[in-house]
């Protein structure tokens, strides 16, 4: 981001109105758990910082070149359009289609940062996560999806047996680019087996 000084008072209404909308996130229920019979499942919100702490701890342990302030925004941001479209279901997605919930997702992205300084900068890196262009953008992709496994096996933890189809959906592992992620999932599924 740019730095800029600002006067009291500039943008605040603006900056308020995206911190309230985004608050909203704490409430609105992660729909895979809510479907399978979880009660009391984790909110998006809660899912979107679990995935930024283990973004972060991955990318701390990586070889390759990332840049961690720049995970953490975008792990911060990735299921942002969520405070007003809600958590889609997976197999809504498949009959909207990924473009068409992409398309509404954008829309949304634009609408909450049109007005506030600098929103451009967050609008690309959502965007980053979306169109999976930058190495940080993948990352965060991956780990989506493993915090997804990590929750179902804590689910399973706790008795819940309506869980296989999020191990067994090809979909679910499409981004396990990095060797890093890849090993943590595999080591998930043994102690799943185990258990």
């Amino acid at each position: 981001m740019s730095e800029k000084k600002t006067t009291a008072g500039d943008g605040a209404r603006e900056l308020l109105e995206v911190i309230l909308e985004a608050n909203e996130l704490k409430v609105i229920p992660r729909m895979g758990w809510m479907v399978r019979g979880i009660r009391d499942g984790e909110s998006v919100a809660e899912h979107s910082y679990a995935v930024a702490l283990i973004a972060m701890l991955v990318a701390d342990r990586m070889e390759i070149d990332v840049d961690v302030g720049k995970l953490l925004r975008i792990a911060l941001l990735h299921d942002l359009p969520e405070h007003m479209l809600g958590d889609i279901h997976a197999p809504a997605t498949r009959m909207l289609g990924e473009d068409v919930k992409e398309a509404a997702e954008e829309r949304i992205m634009r609408k909450l940062f049109g007005d506030i300084e600098d929103g451009d900068e967050y609008i690309a890196l959502w965007k980053e996560f979306v169109d999976r262009s930058s190495v940080e953008g993948r990352l965060v992709r991956a780990v989506d999806k493993l915090e997804m496994f990590t929750q179902a096996y804590q689910y399973e933890c706790e008795g819940n047996r309506m869980l296989e189809k999020f191990w067994g959906y090809e979909m679910n592992v499409r981004d396990f680019d990095f060797e890093e992620i890849r090993e943590l999932y595999e080591e998930l599924v043994r102690m799943r087996e185990d258990d």
